[in-house]
């Protein structure tokens, strides 16, 4: 049996510290590629729910993380200090399509073969549960240099279009940081804006809810937001949450640039 047991205060970054430590166990555990990521968004969620809605960023609250694999089932425990009102859970509506939030467990519910959320018990919070069976390592393992930790963003202009090259990990801390360069560029009279997410390498409900938002300021703007160069990871979130129905996604970059050049039909 392997295990880890990890503490942070409810500080913004704290979720950085996070997913250092939560990737290094699953990684030195010869972790699949791709149930590495989908395990990794599954506590993401958790995680976030903790410090957001758990804590409510209270630096004075901390948020535990208790890893465990035995006979190759991964559990993972994220126990906050909050007030610990389940029925906030139990009683969750699926988000509209155009809400930034809201998508969390519903993603968890997704990923893990077996998902409990409730009281902590001991001391006030709510303690959420989750199990993955591991892969026999005959497939890709995961590496250190998968989901890299900070975004970058780039922006340049083709024609009469903004293209924003991302890369990184689109989560909370960076989603809000994208929104204020979107912001940026919205009040300079740039409305056309294209985001190339091909080098995005994690996407959770915080970085959806963020594109969210930004495409709603877009629109207020009366401009016009794509997407292009989905990994398969990052597509295969957008499809569980439906949100390849509101998004304009094209293939490649140059499709969707050149998609600007033609008429609008009225």
């Amino acid at each position: 049996m392997k295990s880890a047991k990890f503490i942070y205060q409810t500080k913004p970054e704290a979720e950085g510290m996070m997913y250092e430590d939560v990737k290094a166990f699953l990684v030195h555990s010869g972790c699949e590629k791709k149930l590495c990521y989908r395990i990794m968004l599954s506590i993401s969620e958790a995680f976030t729910n903790a410090l957001v809605h758990g804590n409510q960023w209270d630096s004075q609250k901390s948020i535990e993380v208790i890893l465990s694999i035995n006979n190759g089932v991964l559990t993972a425990d994220i126990l906050d200090e909050g007030k610990g009102d389940i029925n906030q859970v139990n009683d969750r509506k699926p988000p509209e399509l155009l809400a930034e939030g809201g998508r969390g467990v519903d993603l968890m519910e997704a990923y893990a073969e077996n998902i409990t959320i409730k009281p902590r018990g001991e001391i006030a919070g709510l303690k959420v549960s989750m199990q993955f069976t591991l892969y026999d390592g005959t497939v890709e393992s995961a590496t250190v240099s998968d989901m890299e930790d900070m975004m970058d963003i780039r922006k340049r202009e083709e024609a009469s279009v903004v293209v924003v090259e991302l890369s990184g990990r689109l989560d909370l801390n960076s989603g809000n940081k994208l929104k204020e360069e979107i912001k940026g560029l919205l009040s300079s009279g740039k409305s056309s804006l294209h985001l190339n997410l091909a080098d995005v390498e994690f996407i959770n409900s915080s970085g959806l809810g963020a594109l969210v938002s930004i495409m709603k300021e877009i629109r207020l703007h009366r401009g016009r937001l794509t997407l292009s160069n989905l990994a398969d990871y990052v597509k295969e979130i957008f499809e569980i949450t439906q949100l390849s129905h509101i998004f304009e996604i094209f293939p490649t970059e140059e499709e969707a640039v050149n998609s600007y050049q033609l008429p609008v039909n009225n």
